[in-house]
């Protein structure tokens, strides 16, 4: 395995060399791939398949719903476009500034500005204005979906999801749903000193709606919104990798896995409810947490050399919480306290299990509880712009959580991602200078919060990042190094981090440093991405390690092969790797190895055999041998994670000595038969450690996926979604197997 690791390392280095060269304009952004969407769907495929990441999908997802606009969009928000580079997004910044206006995105190619194929590659991200003089009226979209499963008693989630553009600046919306798997109001009981709530129930929701005004000089917007600036290093939430301002929050999110109806241990009774049942239904729709409030922004403030910008916000959003991240102070005042058994979170008593309160009840497990606290928050930007390229800036937050549960002093573990005992909070000072093909960018920021007051750790810690991308006429190359010390604790930080968590946030204890090269060669018929990330647990002194290339090549009109390899050590001393496991904010069981590796082998080709016909074969295989097992119970899996609130006995750790391989096919046929009705079907071949039926899962899913253009105000979708498991686990045997899906979506766009 490392002879293998060495051997790609060398070839990524060779192959870098050789297409610096002879390399033409690439790909500026972090994206994986050339990133050819029409529509949501065609994202998500994307991210199913593997060929992008989770940060990546949440980014383009992002500004796909929001849009950008080319006549007022500014240099960060043009940049995060798939496919430009910063010579790209110049070049158009220059064309609208002498002629005042972009107009029609297709002037772009008749100026030169953009190739046909990138304008087309963007189209689906930019709104496209009204021509000058048009009357005021309003546009926008309609959005309303629902799934349900096979045995699947209960009424479906679904959600329904508008955006409305009306006066020129004015844009209102929202997003909201029928769920029926959280509990509901969490109190405090005082006869069991513990906690209980409503059990779940078919419930409608309402956790998104906005309403925002947007000039080219200032905005406002009042609901729910994210907000992010700089480097991301002090504050963000947007998903963006260069934000500037607040940006509108509607989001919906769909989820894939059965979850199981009844979520409940005996507690009280000698029995659990759930005993006897093993019926398992669609989840919920999900709607991640940003900020409630009100943003103000002064965007372009002229001064006689440059401009100024300000922005003002202030949120108090009711924030959910998983419910083993709750502590009871007053049987624990130090969570980091290894001696204290009182440390484990209180329990969570179903009081609809009894027929009164004094009834014996049964406790929930594994559940999210809604409304648990509401986080004051009010933060501030202020920046001074000499050019496009060049500006300073500061930004700063300050947050309290004022619990909502009454007659409880409650409070959150040490490994939750919020900071416990109170508030907490971070300032910032950016820069960006720019000239010619250089662009350089930095962000040190300074955290506080109150935690060292009743444990030995926290009080506050210092973070900065550096970045600098260069751009020539045949290559572009970003080169970033970062620094997060122990005590930066600062869960607002989205800046860029190793995927690994130390209590419960990526931007903390450590330090490292990226290297991103993209390059297109021989007519642009060949494209090339490379990464490479060295980073290191400064706590612990482990340096880690992941690198990857990715080269597509167009070889006919009709045939775009590709091959992908990644390679990732989580101990890269020249010492035999050391099992070690971490607790983090996970609300699944996973796992943090120290020791281990992985290689990644990817074959990918799509065939366009006609305009309206394509088909894509993927397969993928996994090395790797972070293959750990303790008391029976397996602690395997991909690396990164951690085991929630678990301690580990490190001496009874078993490791076994081979590698484990896993494998992922996949086919997706796409055909137009005619230009109103697009279907498409794909089929998934999963199978972890192939070695062993009994351990993992072993599955088939397939869907089918029909699409009707009625008009644009009308456009129904119909899915079903076929999953047999192929394992002989035992929490198969306790499933639906085959899973059959439904899924019913109308969208109307005006």
């Amino acid at each position: 395995m490392r002879r293998l690791a060495t051997c790609w390392f060398a070839a990524a280095v060779v192959a870098a060399l050789v297409v610096l060269g002879g390399a033409r304009p690439a790909s500026a952004f972090e994206y994986e791939i050339y990133i050819d969407i029409d529509n949501e769907e065609d994202l998500l495929e994307l991210f199913n398949t593997d060929q992008i990441e989770e940060d990546t999908f949440n980014t383009l997802l992002e500004i796909l719903r929001r849009g950008t606009s080319l006549e007022t969009a500014s240099r960060e928000e043009l940049y995060v476009l798939p496919n430009l580079t910063y010579e790209d997004v110049d070049a158009i910044l220059a064309y609208r500034d002498e002629a005042d206006r972009v107009g029609d995105p297709a002037n772009l190619v008749v100026a030169g500005v953009l190739s046909r194929r990138k304008l087309a590659a963007i189209a689906p991200f930019i709104l496209v204005p009204r021509p000058p003089g048009a009357p005021v009226g309003a546009d926008g979209q309609i959005r309303y979906q629902t799934v349900f499963a096979h045995r699947d008693g209960m009424a479906p989630p679904m959600y329904l999801q508008a955006r409305i553009n009306t006066l020129r600046h004015l844009t209102v919306g929202f997003a909201g749903g029928l769920e029926r798997g959280r509990v509901n109001r969490v109190a405090y009981d005082p006869s069991r000193d513990a906690l209980s709530a409503d059990g779940p129930r078919p419930r409608v929701r309402l956790p998104k709606y906005f309403a925002q005004w947007e000039t080219d000089k200032w905005g406002i917007i009042g609901g729910t919104y994210r907000i992010g600036f700089a480097q991301r290093l002090t504050f963000d939430t947007t998903d963006r990798y260069t934000p500037n301002g607040f940006y509108l929050d509607y989001a919906v999110q769909r989820r894939y896995d059965l979850v199981r109806e009844c979520t409940e241990s005996a507690g009280e009774l000698d029995t659990s409810p759930c005993a006897d049942s093993t019926n398992r239904i669609a989840p919920d729709y999900a709607f991640r947490e940003g900020q409630q409030g009100v943003a103000v922004g002064a965007k372009h403030l002229p001064l006689p050399t440059g401009w100024l910008q300000s922005y003002a916000w202030f949120s108090f959003q009711p924030r959910s919480l998983y419910q083993y991240q709750v502590r009871d102070i007053s049987q624990c005042p130090d969570p980091t306290d290894p001696s204290n058994a009182d440390c484990s979170a209180p329990f969570v008593f179903n009081r609809e299990s009894g027929d009164s309160l004094l009834d014996p009840q049964s406790r929930f497990s594994f559940e999210t509880l809604p409304n648990m606290y509401s986080e004051l928050l009010g933060g501030g930007n202020f920046t001074y712009f000499y050019d496009r390229r060049t500006h300073v800036g500061v930004t700063g937050y300050g947050a309290r959580p004022v619990w909502l549960v009454q007659e409880a002093d409650l409070d959150f573990q040490d490994w939750a991602r919020q900071p416990y005992n109170g508030a907490f909070g971070a300032v910032g000072a950016d820069f960006a200078w720019g000239y010619k093909f250089v662009d350089l960018f930095g962000e040190f920021s300074r955290s506080f919060d109150n935690m060292d007051e009743v444990s030995p750790e926290g009080g506050g810690g210092n973070a900065a990042i550096l970045r600098n991308t260069y751009t020539l006429d045949n290559h572009e190359v970003e080169l970033s190094a970062r620094y997060y010390d122990r005590d930066y604790a600062n869960p607002f930080s989205g800046a860029i981090a190793a995927p690994d968590l130390r209590d419960g946030l990526r931007t903390r204890d450590e330090a490292g440093g990226r290297i991103r090269y993209n390059a297109h060669f021989w007519d642009r018929r060949v494209s090339l991405r490379t990464f490479v990330d060295f980073w290191g647990v400064i706590s612990e002194g482990l340096p880690r390690g992941r690198l990857f290339a990715r080269t597509d090549v167009q070889a006919t009109d009709w045939f775009r092969p590709g091959l992908w390899l990644e390679y990732q050590r989580r101990d890269l001393r020249p010492v035999e790797p050391v099992a070690c496991f971490e607790t983090t904010n996970s609300e699944r069981f996973q796992q943090a190895q120290c020791g281990g590796q992985r290689f990644s082998l990817t074959a990918r080709s799509r065939f366009d055999p006609h305009k309206k016909v394509y088909v894509t074969l993927q397969y993928r295989h996994d090395f790797q041998d972070d293959h750990y097992e303790l008391g029976g119970v397996d602690f395997s899996g991909d690396v990164g994670g951690g085991v929630v609130g678990a301690e580990i006995d490190l001496d009874n750790l078993d490791v076994e000595d081979r590698l484990r391989q896993d494998l992922i096919g996949v086919i997706v046929v796409g055909v137009k038969p005619i230009d109103k009705l697009r279907l498409r079907t794909r089929w998934r071949w999963f199978w972890e450690d192939v070695t062993d039926n009994d351990r993992f899962e072993h599955s088939v899913w397939g869907y089918f996926d029909a699409a009707y253009t009625i008009r644009n105000w009308a456009i129904p979708r119909l899915r079903y979604d076929l999953v047999l498991y192929l394992d002989g686990r035992e929490s198969t045997q306790d499933r639906p197997n085959p899973e059959h899906w439904f899924l019913f979506e109308f969208t109307s766009r005006f």
